[in-house]
């Protein structure tokens, strides 16, 4: 089978092209190619060798059928200036809200961005996530303290201005955790070090940055606006045995049902979780218990039975 995926989306540590780059590794048998919207980043090309990448400027059907797949699976790709080749089956695999175009199958990522769209709970495909690389040199932990992180793409808009304010209290009433954060543009870096109480390091956002997961006790998330509708990073983090402690929305609730963790809804809540996480026995189970699950839920293994299954499918309805 010859798969190709187009992606809205040229950047690695984005949702939709690191959800490419899962199907390419939860297929290995079949030969890949993948089509970018927008400038593909050099580190997005290195991540996806030996496979063919391509930059396209519009998804055509003549860009398609140039390159002759037997199925093709968009990602997030909008119906503006569109079009598809009738020569291969098409899935279109929705990561956020927007006018998609239209496919011989739709799928979305949770439940929850499902219902935003008036689809059907049977069109939901979780994805698979890789388990993140071990650190080359881990930090040592320190007896008594806890490190907690948060890791996202490195723009203002997953970055909200009032994280420093939501971080003063959890500093003041938590002295024992030292924060990690990943993705953090500059120019608010001094505000969180100072709400922090200078107990904040800041780490560049990369592919393989995911490996600072395993040094972390808890993965912490809050953003007072925008909801995630799947939440890679949570599943990523959850295989590493990393405990959530996130936001009560989105697709965060879904991956919390099955693996355990901590949704919040207030300040108050993730204060609480912090407190309840502080027994080092119990925080050891229960990061046992996360990890085991989340391999099971969300494994490259896992997603491969879930999308084939829908793939066969899909064929057999074609022949029929």
């Amino acid at each position: 089978m010859h798969l190709l995926q187009v992606c809205n989306v040229g950047q690695i540590v984005g949702g939709t092209a690191a959800c490419a780059w899962s199907i390419t590794r939860a297929f290995p048998d079949a030969k890949h190619s993948v089509a970018f919207l927008s400038r593909v980043e050099g580190v997005t090309q290195n991540a996806f060798q030996p496979h063919e990448t391509h930059h396209w400027s519009h998804c055509t059907s003549k860009a398609i059928q140039q390159i002759n797949p037997d199925l093709v699976i968009l990602h997030n790709v909008s119906s503006e200036n569109a079009s598809l080749w009738s020569g291969a089956f098409t899935i279109q695999y929705v990561h956020s809200a927007g006018r998609r175009l239209p496919a011989d199958q739709t799928i979305y990522c949770s439940r929850w961005l499902a219902e935003q769209c008036r689809a059907e709970s049977k069109s939901v495909v979780w994805q698979g996530v890789p388990r993140p690389p071990q650190p080359a040199q881990p930090r040592r932990k320190i007896p008594g303290r806890l490190r907690i992180g948060r890791i996202c793409t490195p723009s203002a808009r997953k970055w909200p201005d009032c994280l420093p304010a939501f971080y003063t209290p959890l500093a003041s009433q938590h002295p024992h955790v030292d924060w990690d954060f990943v993705g953090c543009p500059p120019a608010m870096q001094p505000a969180l070090y100072s709400a922090c109480q200078g107990r904040a390091t800041f780490l560049h956002a990369a592919w393989l940055a995911r490996s600072h997961v395993w040094e972390w006790d808890a993965l912490l998330y809050h953003h007072p606006t925008l909801t995630e509708s799947f939440g890679r990073t949570l599943a990523e983090a959850a295989r590493a045995g990393c405990i959530p402690i996130v936001d009560a929305r989105g697709g965060f609730i879904e991956q919390l049902d099955v693996i355990g963790g901590r949704s919040c809804r207030t300040a108050l809540d993730f204060s609480n979780a912090i407190t309840d996480f502080a027994d080092p026995e119990s925080r050891l189970r229960l990061s046992k218990s996360v990890q085991q699950l989340a391999n099971e839920q969300f494994s490259l293994s896992a997603f491969r039975k879930r999308l084939g299954s829908l793939i066969l499918n899909l064929a057999q309805c074609g022949c029929d």
